[in-house]
């Protein structure tokens, strides 16, 4: 591959990190109310409201006509789990799940897409692993590369590294998982051996999490088990949450990561889900089936042309989008009869 290829698009416009929205957005919202949000809200404002995130590509996607009304419009949001560390001047995108809300029905579809999926990466023009997008152009160049597999708007992004994943499991106090295969693989720091776990219902910390979600090599169902797993830790993450009692354990989760998220999602527009937060119905998962294969000596999952489009459907559905989403943005062709004549 061409290395002169792999420039970087424009960065996201950065001034501080703040995983504090993260937490009002995906979980405070989801699990608390009354005092406690006032409070939180009330401390996230403090420290969020010099903080700024922007994509290169400004408010909306290319794939909308106007920007998203979250008091009103179904939206999606695209979350990353990166392999980023202090001092790290490239990194890839470890874990990528795609969430749709729809405000109608309710609901939201969760996606895992598998991190060695052979797809197109529009910033470098030409396919290869869908983890590598981020280290060739950072979050823009993730955003862009699930866009153009799904053809779908990603109208927010939600970004967190190795170290915020340890953070918020020992937040939380640690987190119970029913391990489902022996574990014998790398800590965060990529020590080796540096985390071991039996099967079995148990309490895990941060690092024995993050190595549980992070392992791949050890399980036959490969990038799907990997998928499955976690799903499981992000679920008995939202569990363990849900028995916060105290301002002191929400403040603690709230301090937790530091610098080690960041979002282009608003103060104003974390506010505005709450609503549809108390009101959700359901939350659905939806699985990219495929293969593994290799190209010239790499591993590779190829995804299945069908499982795909369905994934594809059911997402464009709950986002009431058309079959293409070029019919959002382009402008109809008009013609002059005045100039070509019209019989």
């Amino acid at each position: 591959m061409d290395d002169s290829k792999r420039s970087r698009s424009a960065k996201p416009k950065r001034k501080r990190p703040w995983f504090k929205m993260f937490v009002i957005g995906f979980l405070v919202i989801f699990i608390t109310g009354g005092a406690a949000f006032a409070y939180v809200a009330n401390k996230t404002f403090q420290a969020a409201k010099q903080s700024e995130v922007e994509l290169s590509r400004g408010d909306k996607s290319d794939k909308r006509a106007a920007a998203v009304d979250l008091t009103k419009d179904h939206f999606s949001v695209l979350l990353v789990g990166t392999d980023e560390r202090p001092g790290d001047t490239s990194s890839r995108a470890d874990t990528m799940i795609v969430a749709t809300f729809n405000k109608t029905d309710k609901k939201v579809n969760l996606l895992s897409i598998p991190r060695d999926s052979l797809v197109m990466i529009p910033s470098v023009g030409y396919e290869d692993k869908i983890n590598h997008s981020y280290a060739f152009g950072g979050i823009d160049s993730t955003i862009e590369t699930v866009e153009t597999l799904l053809d779908i708007p990603i109208d927010y992004y939600g970004s967190i590294n190795f170290n915020g994943v340890v953070a918020i499991v020992d937040a939380v106090g640690g987190i119970e998982v029913d391990v489902k295969l022996p574990i014998d693989t790398l800590d965060s720091s990529d020590q080796k051996n540096g985390v071991k776990l039996e099967p079995g219902l148990q309490q895990l910390n941060g690092e024995e999490a993050l190595a549980y979600a992070r392992m791949r090599y050890q399980d036959p169902e490969g990038d799907i088990g990997r998928t499955k797993r976690q799903q499981q830790v992000v679920q008995a993450i939202i569990d363990q949450s849900t028995s916060f009692g105290s301002i002191t354990k929400l403040n603690k989760l709230m301090d937790a990561t530091g610098d080690n998220f960041t979002t282009n999602m608003s103060l104003t527009e974390a506010f505005q889900l709450q609503p549809f937060a108390k009101s959700l119905n359901a939350v659905n998962r939806i699985d990219l089936k495929g293969t593994d294969t290799k190209i010239n000596g790499a591993y590779y999952y190829q995804l299945d042309p069908a499982s795909l489009s369905d994934a594809k459907a059911t997402l464009k559905e709950q986002l009431n989008l058309p079959e293409t989403t070029d019919d959002l943005t382009s402008t109809p062709e008009v013609t002059d009869d005045s100039t070509t004549g019209s019989n």
